[in-house]
């Protein structure tokens, strides 16, 4: 139970909390964690001036923020990771110590309004219709003007009127910055969509899960980055994943702990089986594998190979007058002890007809 001293500062009714923590290193970050970085900060701004306090421990504050002391230490060690707060063991006692606080100069004042505006989404009901009057006008607004410059430059084209409305409505109504704009521009057109309605779905997605930074975006964005490969495999290529098909895919990646070609094989075995892009069907496959501790492709290989030579050991003994009857009740699973005796093919027929079994009324 490691005892924390704090340098001493004088103390305070309230606990100033830095700008460039608030605005660059929480929104990524995990909420328990945020929670054990203000909390240690208050008992480090609030130590007694003039003496270091020694009377509190990584215990005391499980126990005042109701977690697990090894997850107050796991906060602290990220936080120290981040540069947030430095960490120093000395035996039983860790020294923490926080930089100092930088804080980030306003933004000069923006008469459509300013990145801080759109720290919550607000929207009117319907979708406004602006004039080309409007546009020039908005257009003199240094923002917008390089807002449509580098749109225009990034997508290779000079925008009609109808494109430069659409795409002010970015900013004007789904509330967005600038900077998370360009970003999801770029985004798109890397991801091969240049079409500027397609564009409006993304606006349209952030502005409703309050993404309003660059640095939140980026951490959305690589989370649907893993499920890309999963779904292109399946044929999926013009939605996202939904929240549903994110929780089986995760399931896979991190309960199951399985290897992303191993994933994408039984994506492909699952198409070319049912002809859709199943995802029962291929939670079946996979957890079969799982549960027979298939890990590599080789293992599949392996499988495929003993399957083939045991049908071909199977019609060779046709002729056989006393042939032994192995036949299992229709429907049970197979329970092999030697990985060689695997039987894969079975495997993903059982699994296809608990999918047609599930799907009948």
């Amino acid at each position: 139970m490691p005892a924390l001293l704090f340098q001493p500062q004088k103390a305070d009714f309230s606990t100033p909390i830095a700008d460039d923590f608030i605005l660059h290193q929480m929104p990524s970050a995990n909420g328990n964690y945020v929670k054990v970085y203000l909390y240690t900060f208050h008992l480090f701004y609030n130590a007694k001036y003039g003496n270091m306090t020694t009377g509190f421990s990584t215990r005391d504050i499980a126990s005042a923020l109701s977690m697990l002391e090894s997850d107050i230490m796991q906060a602290l060690q990220y936080w120290h990771d981040q540069s947030a707060l430095t960490l120093k063991q000395d035996g039983e006692q860790i020294w923490i110590s926080f930089p100092p606080a930088r804080t980030i100069p306003p933004s000069a004042p923006d008469p459509l309004g300013t990145p801080s505006d759109h720290a919550k989404v607000v929207r009117v009901e319907h979708k406004p219709s602006y004039s080309p009057e409007e546009i020039s006008i908005y257009q003199q607004n240094p923002t917008i003007k390089d807002l449509f410059t580098t749109a225009s430059r990034l997508l290779g084209e000079q925008f009609s009127f109808p494109n430069l409305s659409l795409l002010f409505s970015f900013y004007d109504y789904y509330r967005l910055p600038v900077n998370v704009i360009k970003f999801m521009i770029e985004h798109c057109i890397q991801s091969g969509n240049r079409s500027l309605r397609y564009m409006e779905k993304v606006a349209q997605d952030w502005s409703d899960r309050g993404i309003t930074t660059v640095e939140a975006a980026k951490s959305y964005v690589k989370r649907f980055e893993v499920y890309r490969p999963i779904m292109k495999t399946l044929g999926i290529a013009d939605r996202k994943p939904s929240e549903q098909e994110i929780e089986i895919m995760e399931r896979w990646i991190y309960q199951y702990g399985l290897s992303m070609e191993l994933i994408l094989e039984a994506a492909s075995r699952t198409v070319r089986k049912t002809g859709k892009p199943s995802f029962k069907y291929m939670e079946s496959i996979l957890k079969s594998w799982t549960e027979n501790r298939v890990r590599t492709l080789e293992d599949v290989s392996r499988l495929d190979e003993a399957f083939a030579a045991k049908r071909a050991a199977g019609s060779a003994g046709t002729n056989d007058p006393s042939p032994v009857n192995t036949r299992q009740p229709k429907g049970a699973f197979h329970t092999y002890n030697n990985r060689t005796d695997w039987d894969f093919d079975s495997i993903e027929k059982q699994a296809q007809n608990q999918l047609y079994a599930q799907d009948r009324p």
